[in-house]
């Protein structure tokens, strides 16, 4: 079992790693969770907060093969440091604008206003949103397809339940989303078992 550790950098499969950065707290746990997708072609999901031996870490792992900055929604320790990432790298920043002032992060302008079903294409990996909205309007979860994996954001939590604060967050938008994710899990499984 992986160990959370602040800036270190943490294989969990072929495709994706993980930094967690140094922002624990009672709504982060042991902090944000960013991810490295990709070896060549690189996309970073939830960059987290501007915090510099963050962005250090993330940057000095991989930051010239950085090429899209993906974020799952606009609070505050998910998205501010794509700014500063996509400055430093000319990376894409990716992701839904911020739905309303409220607790967001007012700094993130996409590039790429994903929608659902939209899809990253590397050459190694495809990564397609699913909006997911509940939370936030504005969140979307991303499908490593290759692998199966969820990268959730704030829409699924270990050891705790998912915050939902109108007007943005709507608990009807959140379950149907639930339900969403689990059609979603179960097509993925129907097809690994026709392969």
């Amino acid at each position: 079992m992986s160990t959370l550790t602040h800036g270190k950098v943490v294989r969990l499969s072929d495709r994706l790693c993980r930094i967690t950065a140094p922002n624990p707290g009672l709504m982060t746990g042991a902090g944000t969770n960013t991810y490295i997708v990709g070896d060549n072609e690189i996309a970073i999901v939830d960059p987290g907060p501007v915090e510099s031996s963050h962005i250090d870490a993330i940057l000095n792992s991989v930051g010239d093969r950085i090429k899209w900055v993906v974020v799952t929604h606009t609070h505050l320790d998910h998205s501010p440091a794509a700014v500063p990432i996509a400055k430093a790298t000319g990376a894409q920043m990716v992701g839904m604008p911020p739905a309303d002032d409220l607790f967001q992060d007012k700094t993130f302008k996409p590039d790429w206003a994903m929608q659902h079903d939209d899809v990253i294409v590397a050459d190694d990996f495809h990564l397609r949103a699913i909006h997911t909205p509940g939370h936030v309007s504005n969140h979307l979860c991303f499908l490593l397809e290759e692998e199966g994996t969820l990268l959730a954001g704030d829409h699924i939590m270990n050891g705790s339940t998912v915050v939902i604060v109108p007007p943005s967050g709507d608990m009807k938008a959140y379950i149907e989303s639930l339900q969403r994710l689990e059609a979603i899990r179960y097509s993925i499984l129907v097809l690994r078992m026709a392969s």
